[in-house]
């Protein structure tokens, strides 16, 4: 075991050692899951190791591991050099895209290049550090040494999940920052705190490495070590202490600058347009969408599907041997609009398969894979990952499945929106073309008198015969 001087300042004694007394294990202390974590999705969390050098094909290796092997992980890089870890957790690899969970806020100081602390000591540089801390209300932090420079990090007591879907954020109207961003303000105002020791106010990368401890730095060939350790401190109460020192600056650079809408123009509009615009409009009613009318997008279709789920239970009464199936795809569409998230998906997907099973008798578990993907889901929106038509990680079935799936029949189909077939839909545009002709005063032709054609018998024309009979000559 490794031994590791911890330096005091006069004004306050650091806390005992962490759990982990071993330089390599130090990520153990906030890389960890929580029970619900282990018991329903043991395999989400993860953080990426990385390897830096010339051997390496691009510059660097880069490896996956979850946070619940993290102990194995951590023995196969005890000498490497130039070894670095991910700060923050994710469903895979190391983009914003796929982060999941908020672990810290973090700076790291680039000491070697100012001319007060490049030839500092462990000593000075964290007393100095600490009298910041007071100065400006912060909690001390735990101190890292990489090897040249040093890391600071404000550990999160719980894991932060990147999004908050509030109502306010939902319907899109205010600025309110989701946590990514208010995580990205926060980093960016505690590194300009602490710019004088090196540290750099555009290190606002979620996915950003820190040198893993224990580890060599390739550059001076030693050791990056574990120097202070002091209390974690909650999400949103570093918040509360860096708001004060929140300026309208670091809003506008992560949320941007709120762009007012144009006043619009009225134009001179041309005679011919005036001309037109002044035409009586034929049937106006007709404008009108019709009321199987859906539109061509992913919620709406979404919206009409989980209604039309909803009406096929109220059809059949009882769904026995069905119901989990209609809980599935219920939750499904309902968090494609909007209207479920994971924040509460648990609560929410309760109270609709209580609706639908009439009872608890059924298994939270088996919307476990539904459930990852809403987070998913969830993580793609609050970075404004998900694009118009993008792929989004929720399922999109076809008609032809919803059908097959949920057996549902071609009487059933005509009291539904949206799940029905192609013969469905071929049937109800004839019914609306019928009725437009109908409207336009045009006649239903006589199917008997078609398909015995008397103007042969006749020996006339098919038009001539249709002429005399409506004057009365035939």
């Amino acid at each position: 075991m490794n031994l590791h001087t911890y330096y005091t300042a006069p004004f306050q004694k650091a806390r005992p050692l962490t759990n982990f007394f071993e330089n390599i294990f130090e990520p153990l202390n906030y890389h960890v899951q929580s029970e619900r974590e282990l018991k329903d999705f043991p395999k989400f969390a993860k953080i990426a190791i990385c390897l830096k050098g010339e051997q390496y094909s691009n510059g660097f290796e880069q490896k996956t591991y979850e946070v619940q092997d993290l102990v194995k992980s951590l023995e196969l890089y005890r000498d490497a050099q130039n070894c670095y870890i991910t700060s923050n957790q994710f469903s895979y690899g190391r983009s914003e895209k796929r982060l999941c969970n908020l672990v810290m806020l973090s700076c790291d100081l680039d000491t070697y290049k100012t001319e007060k602390y490049k030839d500092t000591t462990h000593e000075k540089l964290i007393n100095d550090v600490k009298t910041v801390c007071l100065s400006n209300g912060l909690p001390f932090p735990t101190f890292m040494y990489s090897g040249n420079g040093y890391y600071l990090k404000w550990i999160f007591t719980q894991k932060q999940p990147v999004f908050q879907l509030s109502k306010k954020n939902q319907k899109g109207k205010y600025r309110t920052p989701l946590n990514v961003q208010q995580w990205k303000i926060a980093q960016r105002v505690i590194n300009k705190i602490f710019e004088e020791f090196g540290s750099d106010t555009k290190a606002l990368d979620v996915a950003r490495l820190l040198r893993l401890c224990g580890t060599i730095n390739g550059k001076t060939g030693k050791r990056a070590e574990l120097l202070e350790v002091h209390e974690n401190q909650s999400f949103d109460y570093m918040l509360q202490i860096l708001e004060p020192h929140t300026e309208q600056e670091d809003l506008d650079k992560v949320i941007g600058i709120k762009k007012e809408p144009k006043p619009r123009v009225q134009k001179e509009i041309q005679p011919v347009i005036k001309k037109a615009l002044a035409l009586p409009v034929a049937n106006e009613e007709k404008q009108k969408p019709n009321v199987n009318f859906i539109a061509k997008n992913t919620r709406s279709l979404a919206k009409a599907r989980y209604e039309d789920l909803l009406k096929l239970i109220e059809m059949r009464g009882d769904v026995t041997g069905e119901r989990i199936n209609f809980t599935f795809w219920i939750c499904n569409f309902m968090s494609a609009t909007g209207r479920m998230n994971y924040a509460e998906f648990r609560d929410q997907a309760e109270k609709i398969g209580q609706k639908i099973f009439k009872d608890k008798n059924w298994r939270f578990t088996d919307l476990s894979t539904l459930e990852n993907r809403v987070r998913q889901y969830n993580l793609e929106m609050s970075v404004n990952a998900i694009k118009h038509n993008d792929y989004i990680p929720l399922y999109t079935p076809k008609n032809s499945h919803l059908i097959s799936v949920f057996n549902i029949t071609e009487e059933e189909q005509q009291h539904l929106k949206t799940i029905i077939s192609d013969d469905e839909k071929r049937r109800r545009d004839r019914e609306k073309k019928e009725v437009l002709r109908r409207e336009k005063g045009m006649k239903c032709q006589s199917a008997s008198e078609a398909k015995k054609q008397p103007w042969l018998e006749l020996g006339i024309s098919r038009r001539t015969y249709y002429a005399r009979k409506k004057k009365g000559l035939i």
